[in-house]
């Protein structure tokens, strides 16, 4: 494997013991109900020039303050040489009234880089860690985007491929927000992903200064069907706008993390020493603002 030296961009720690993720307690999660802290991934990095890593907000439950975990991850990355996370992405309910507090007790960390909340819905769902609303439709939180962007934060954005047309039109009106696109968008099924390309496009014309995440490949099928979906996501959006992320532990029942990192070295073997330095590292550095190490 001739893989570069790379940043992880997406990253999840937690401690059971310390703080509680609702989630894992949803059906189908039982492989990730475990610790999983920074020893364990220096263990699954082991070998692997790993140069950064951010930590973007695990779904701790919303009763909490959402500071808690930003606080925790901060006792990690002090106790660790190098520091893991590098930097972080926290949580906030862009709706509250009180969210400039919690951002503000958010940025009394140096590490903290700035926030996701997951705007993927469905009103049928159970799972935990999907909203019943559309937060795309909510004038209080994208009053809340522009509050990140006023405090020179920037912010992650998770939803449904069928939600990009729409997202277009919210992140459009928003030049001055650091914003990236997790997850490749999220593909859908194979009968659906001419409607996943269509967004994508929309998504990075008209809102060009967006990055794009490819991560969770487990989610898009694995190597053999995800691959080819991130080579087509780096020609869309081209490499200088792309940054790799593996979304460990998530995708650990189904893919080692060597092995996701060797598929993005796989399907950016043709692209120049440039390119691949952006889509690796670059992108990632200067997005989260990670000093070069």
């Amino acid at each position: 494997m001739s893989l570069p030296r790379f940043v992880d961009a997406h990253v999840h720690l937690w401690d059971l013991e310390v703080l509680p993720y609702p989630w894992l307690d949803d059906p189908g999660c039982e492989p990730l109900r475990a610790d999983y802290l920074p020893g364990d991934l220096r263990a699954d990095s082991d070998g692997l020039d790993l140069a950064a890593t951010v930590h973007v907000q695990a779904e701790m439950s919303h009763a909490l303050d959402p500071v808690a975990e930003t606080s925790w991850l901060a006792e990690l990355a002090e106790a660790g040489d190098p520091p893991v996370p590098t930097v972080c992405v926290g949580y906030a309910d862009l709706r509250r009234p009180d969210l400039g507090d919690v951002l503000a007790r958010h940025q009394e960390y140096a590490f903290f880089r700035g926030i996701r909340q997951e705007a993927w819905f469905d009103p049928t769902s159970t799972r935990a860690d999907v909203p019943r609303s559309n937060l795309l439709d909510d004038p209080r939180w994208v009053r809340g985007l522009g509050r990140l962007a006023a405090r020179g934060l920037s912010f992650d954005l998770l939803v449904w491929d069928h939600q990009l047309a729409q997202a277009v039109t919210v992140f459009r009106e928003l030049p001055e927000l650091t914003l990236v696109l997790e997850h490749l968008g999220v593909p859908p099924a194979a009968q659906y992903l001419d409607r996943w390309r269509s967004g994508l496009r929309a998504f990075a014309d008209q809102v060009p200064w967006a990055k794009l995440k490819l991560s969770a490949i487990g989610m898009a099928g694995g190597p053999e069907t995800g691959g080819p979906l991130i080579r087509e996501a780096i020609e869309i959006f081209g490499p200088h706008r792309c940054l790799f992320a593996s979304n460990f532990p998530v995708e650990r029942p189904s893919m080692t993390y060597r092995d996701i990192w060797a598929t993005y070295d796989a399907v950016t073997a043709d692209l120049s020493p440039s390119e691949r330095e952006a889509v690796f590292a670059g992108t990632a550095l200067s997005v989260y603002r990670i000093e070069s190490t």
